[in-house]
């Protein structure tokens, strides 16, 4: 789910009939709305874009990521005429291009989930035909309402979820087992099918508390841009994409979107992995929709050709895991009952009232981000028959008696920083806390001091007073996109595919849930393409002269400064001079014609032949082997027999062999 403001750009009409947000919190504060005119805001994008390369090119990926955030949640709630804008679309074209800079490097992630950063070795010969015959005796007379194609891919991945992944998917589908009724009813909801909630799996494994390193929270892992859209808000004291009933209703509207967009639920699936614009920029470039021939291209990465096999295969295991000799422990379902908090109130203090403990508490209610309920009004979950008494002990509860929080009195020279500092909170935090202003925090004032956040957040998402964002609903859809008829594959007299029939504008979508298909389909992927060169997309050629073959830098340029004056993006020159990507020096040679070389030939109908290329590589700090094989378009055993490595490991500024 990566890079949503681009991609809300397929979102078309729905985005545009969004209201305008709310004023500023501290403009409101102050009695004062803020209205930002648009040309201030392309200034504050073009600033934050401007930094966020300056900071990848200092080799500061933390900082590079946190100022894309930044221009991430300023453009998150822009009007679609804003985001249309020329100027602006270049801004966001750089944006991207810092981000996947940032990410490509990204080793695997630390949470519970799969999403497996390196491509499966698929079984061959008698295993494969072995596994096959396995499934079917497994799945013999079960329906899915999800589409499943027994092929090799898929059949690895049934194979690693019953043996190397054996522990994780019983410990998964053990998580299931409390959340699924909850899943199937909503789904069932909102239109989606029951199947698709296994994704949960290859997500976060049914874990409401997983984080990752592309900071995407909770059981369906979105990011903070992704979730606000569709309702999830988080702030100082709760975070409602760990709400597992809240964030699997957004899931279900995610996904189905995403169906409406791309009118296959393969393509439905990649695009919560990678992207709407990940994907339309795949099907451009490939000419086809099956989702098998884009997972063969270089143009989707490999966690999300992994992505649609692991899918398939965690429904196979999922639904009858006692077949493939899992032995899963079921748990109880999560069910609850709801009291009614009025004010700030320590968990401790509720699980007396509730005769309970912190631990259900805490379980029942996972986004709550302390050992409190947040100040004012909140709707606590407790275990089933424990409400009513819950109510009657808070009712005779005096309010002094809510909180057990530190006592603290505030010394000679203390500052609101200081004294938040010590105690791990944060200066809104304490201020909150006791209902005072920052004028009101003197020496001599008894202070409450709240227990620390329990999650580390990012600053900018934890503004308790920050206004609520708007929550895209149902609106009259856009056609899908098409791929144009030149584009798409045909063999020798066999006639095109029909275009996919657009989505008609009604807010009834009947069509979104699928029947019920046949137990499998046996199928492999559709054939390649007779000429390599048919398949091959179409390179970017621009007019003759435009760009130079190289260039000397001068005193104070810098890759991102030389990318824009030539008109390339930064990922092109950081591709074309890998060695200038932690230092440019004056008089360094900095190479620029990787995609514009050849344009004469090109133009002239001559095919032309590959700008030369490096044959070294030196390793920079986050690179994987893998993501090297990527960058240089190669084959991972390749990189590997190339460079006598046995394993993956590699070290910062070893220097490997890119070519044979």
């Amino acid at each position: 789910m990566t890079f949503p403001v681009l991609a809300a750009l397929l979102w078309g009409t729905a985005l545009a009939q969004v209201p305008a947000p709310a004023p500023q919190a501290a403009a409101v504060a102050q009695g004062v709305p803020a209205v930002e005119s648009d040309s201030t805001r392309v200034l504050r994008l073009r600033a934050l874009v401007e930094a966020a390369e300056r900071a990848l090119e200092a080799d500061d990926e933390d900082a590079a990521a946190d100022r894309a955030d930044e221009a991430d949640v300023l453009t998150a709630d822009w009007p679609l005429d804003l985001l249309k804008l020329p100027e602006v679309q270049a801004l966001l074209q750089r944006l991207k291009d810092v981000q996947d800079q940032v990410g490509v490097e990204e080793a695997a992630e630390s949470e519970p989930g799969l999403k497996a950063p390196e491509e499966i070795v698929t079984l061959s010969g008698d295993e494969l035909r072995a596994e096959q015959e396995r499934v079917k005796a497994a799945e013999k007379g079960a329906t899915y309402d999800y589409p499943i194609d027994l092929n090799d891919r898929v059949l690895t991945w049934v194979s690693l979820f019953t043996t190397t992944k054996r522990g994780f998917m019983e410990n998964a589908l053990g998580r299931a087992s409390m959340y699924m009724p909850m899943i199937r009813q909503v789904f069932a909801e909102e239109g989606v099918p029951a199947d698709l909630a296994y994704l949960a799996v290859i997500e976060s494994g049914f874990r409401n508390e997983a984080n990752s390193k592309a900071k995407a929270v909770g059981m369906w892992q979105f990011i903070r841009s992704t979730g606000r859209i569709y309702g999830l808000n988080g702030n100082a004291w709760l975070e409602e994409r760990r709400d597992p009933i809240k964030a699997t209703r957004a899931a279900a509207r995610y996904l189905k979107r995403l169906y409406q967009i791309s009118g296959d639920w393969y393509l439905a699936a990649s695009s919560y992995n990678a992207g709407p614009l990940t994907l339309d920029r795949a099907i451009q470039n490939v000419g086809s929709r099956n989702f098998w021939d884009l997972a063969r291209s270089r143009w989707l990465r490999t966690e999300t050709k992994n992505y649609i096999p692991e899918l398939c295969a965690a429904i196979l295991v999922g639904r009858n895991p006692e077949r493939y000799g899992l032995r899963i422990v079921p748990l109880m379902p999560y069910s609850y009952e709801t009291v009614a908090v009025s004010s700030m109130t320590s968990l401790t203090v509720l699980a007396r009232c509730a005769d309970t403990d912190a631990a259900t508490l805490k379980a029942l209610n996972p986004e709550l981000l302390r050992g409190s309920t947040p100040p004012g009004n909140y709707l606590l979950r407790v275990p089933p028959g424990r409400a009513m008494d819950c109510l009657r002990q808070l009712a005779r509860m005096p309010a002094n008696k809510r909180l057990d929080f530190q006592n603290y009195t505030v010394r000679k020279g203390d500052t609101l920083a200081k004294v938040a500092k010590r105690f791990k909170v944060s200066g809104e935090d304490l201020l909150t806390a006791n209902d005072i202003t920052a004028a009101q925090f003197k020496p001599g004032k008894r202070l409450l001091v709240p227990p620390a956040p329990s999650l580390a957040l990012d600053d900018r998402d934890l503004t308790a007073k920050s206004a609520k964002p708007k929550v895209l609903g149902d609106h009259p859809l856009p056609p899908l996109p098409v791929v144009p008829r030149d584009l798409a594959p045909t063999e020798e007299g066999e006639k095109p595919a029909p275009e996919p029939p657009a989505v008609a504008p009604s807010r009834e979508l009947p069509s979104a849930a699928p029947a019920p298909v046949a137990p499998m389909r046996e199928s492999r992927p559709a054939p390649a393409p007779r000429s390599p060169e048919a398949a091959a997309p179409r390179p970017r050629v621009k007019p003759e002269g435009e760009t130079p073959v190289s260039v000397r830098a001068k005193p104070g340029d810098t890759l991102a400064k030389l990318a824009r004056t030539h008109g390339l993006t930064l990922s092109e020159v950081l591709r074309l001079n890998p060695e200038a990507a932690k230092a440019l020096h004056p008089g360094d040679e900095v190479r620029l014609s990787g995609v514009v070389a050849h344009a004469k030939t090109a133009s002239a109908g001559v095919k032309a032949a590959p700008a030369p290329a490096s044959p070294m590589h030196r390793v920079v700090k986050g690179e994987t082997l893998a993501a090297i094989a990527r960058k240089h378009d190669v084959e991972l055993g390749d990189l590997r027999t190339w460079n006598h490595l046995k394993g993956d490991r590699i070290q910062v500024g070893q220097k490997l062999r890119v070519t044979p």
